[in-house]
């Protein structure tokens, strides 16, 4: 077999992780990452999943009430008041809060795709789009808001936690 001549721009061996320096790779381990391995090519439910997420997040102890930061993630579940006229709500958002003025405003990442969510997490300078704003009432929550971490926000935004209710 004749040998391969290389011109120095392919690398001797691309399989691996832990190199190059993609954004998209996370800097730091999420609490759900013993979740990640432990379901791994296993089907699981989304009820079961968003049970699994919402123990660990219990077990974290980063439940804050109703307490949220602006610019910070929070996870929780919703029962909106309006929701007989609404055309589409998420039961189970995925935020990122933009304004705190006794009701939430809060950037949903569920509605958009799990690419553009990536996008929009790695680029802190991209405006918010405009189809995730979405307010929110405190007092209708049925779970604490659980703040999550950079790592926590980008493995629970690739996992399908959404269910979404549409009135016709």
């Amino acid at each position: 077999m004749p040998s391969i001549k290389r011109n120095g721009k392919q690398q001797k061996n691309s399989a691996g992780t832990g190199f190059g320096s993609s954004k998209l790779s996370r800097k730091s381990n999420s609490k759900f990452d013993e979740l990640l391995k432990q379901y791994k090519g296993k089907a699981i439910s989304k009820t079961e999943l968003r049970l699994e997420v919402f123990m660990i997040l219990d077990d974290a102890g980063v439940g804050r009430g109703s307490n949220v930061k602006e610019g910070n993630y929070y996870f929780f579940e919703y029962d909106p008041k309006y929701r007989s006229i609404l055309k589409e709500w998420d039961r189970y958002p995925l935020i990122k809060v933009i304004e705190q003025k006794g009701n939430i405003l809060g950037a949903n990442l569920h509605y958009i795709s799990p690419k553009e969510r990536l996008s929009f997490l790695n680029n802190k300078n991209r405006a918010v789009p405009k189809k995730t704003l979405h307010y929110y009432i405190p007092r209708n929550r049925e779970t604490n808001f659980y703040e999550l971490t950079e790592a926590d926000v980008e493995v629970l935004s690739q996992l399908p936690l959404d269910k979404f209710y549409r009135n016709r």
